[in-house]
């Protein structure tokens, strides 16, 4: 049986469930199991919800009656970690839950965790790095949304126009929070520390070490300030290369990108409203949206804004990781499902 556990239901974990339930069949996955575990009563909805799309409950065994009080039909997760073969974990506490509970079952299966976890194992971001599944490794780093970004923007405008990147500058201006949490929202513009002597935050330092996995090594130095906005991370960059370019070569080069979108719109909330209108589960699953209209040549720098879909393109690569595991020949051809959800421009 080709089985998958997704362990959390948050911003990421809720989404994923339901992108694997519900295309299961065409991806060739036999049942998607997602462990919550606590049974609150304001999230029966959710529950209900991700149930209806094919997944199924499991949960601790102290708490699968408080579940099935709430009508719900729940296994015992430890059931779950034997009988799949890929977990992925979608918790902010993935390196601990590997010390306590993955590292101590069968070493065959496939770990997956998000990109906050840095350590868990090698980074992966789907259409950055293919290559990189199939080595000997059963752990993997899910890249975050704004290295999924990042990545994008370098490999796009630099590495497949063969163009070399002597300098990649970016400022992620961070939302505060996800519009479905109450927690950790600023009231105020909210700057975050370059505690990276060599990269300013760990947003480049991300990048740098997922290319430097294929033994390209970038000169990158990020920073990252929070804004009281719940709708998207936006992400400034520039880009010095060692040739002079011109605009119109940027601009194509982001109509030949397969994972980065083009926008005319300006501001963040008309990409949310896109993303909420025409998106899965109000999810933009390409790795970032360009505003074209901010695109500056400059000698040889070029400069611009890209809105990060948070939450939503790191999505495919938890997906492409999974489908990879089960099917190693075709595993590309099945993710062929999703190109319904991915738009050139909006």
């Amino acid at each position: 049986m080709k089985n998958v556990l997704v362990v959390g239901t948050g911003t990421i974990g809720e989404p994923l469930i339901g992108l694997l339930a519900q295309h299961k069949e065409s991806l060739g996955i036999d049942n998607v199991y997602f462990f919550k575990r606590t049974p609150l009563s304001d999230e029966k909805g959710k529950v209900e919800a991700l149930i209806r799309k094919g997944s199924k409950l499991v949960s601790t065994s102290d708490v699968l009656n408080e579940f099935k009080n709430f009508g719900f039909e729940t296994d015992d997760v430890e059931s779950a970690y034997e009988d799949c073969d890929v977990i992925i974990d979608c918790t902010p506490s993935g390196n601990s839950n590997w010390d306590d509970i993955y590292s101590k079952l069968d070493q065959k299966k496939r770990f997956m965790a998000q990109g906050s976890e840095h350590g868990f194992g090698p980074f992966f971001a789907w259409g950055i790095n293919n290559d990189q599944l199939n080595i000997d490794e059963n752990k993997y780093l899910i890249a975050s949304c704004n290295t999924h970004n990042i990545a994008s923007i370098v490999k796009s405008f630099s590495l497949d126009a063969n163009r070399e990147l002597n300098e990649g500058r970016f400022v992620c201006l961070r939302r505060a929070n996800d519009v479905s949490q109450n927690d950790s929202f600023s009231p105020s513009p909210t700057i975050t520390k370059h505690d990276n002597q060599e990269f300013g935050t760990h947003h480049a330092r991300d990048v740098y070490e997922l290319f430097d996995q294929e033994g390209v090594k970038l000169n990158l130095f990020s920073s990252a300030i929070k804004l009281p906005t719940q709708y998207m991370h936006t992400l400034w960059f520039n880009l010095a290369f060692e040739n002079s370019l011109k605009l119109d070569a940027a601009i194509s080069d982001l109509e030949n990108s397969e994972y980065l979108m083009s926008t005319e719109k300006l501001s963040s909330n008309k990409v949310f409203s896109f993303g909420r209108d025409h998106g899965y589960h109000g999810r933009l699953l390409s790795h970032g949206i360009v505003a074209v209209d901010s695109l500056h040549v400059k000698d040889n720098n070029l400069t611009g804004y890209c809105f990060t879909p948070q939450d939503g393109n790191a999505l495919l690569s938890s997906v492409a990781a999974s489908v990879n595991y089960f099917y190693e020949d075709s595993w590309e051809e099945k993710m062929g499902v999703f190109d319904q959800y991915l738009f050139k421009q909006i």
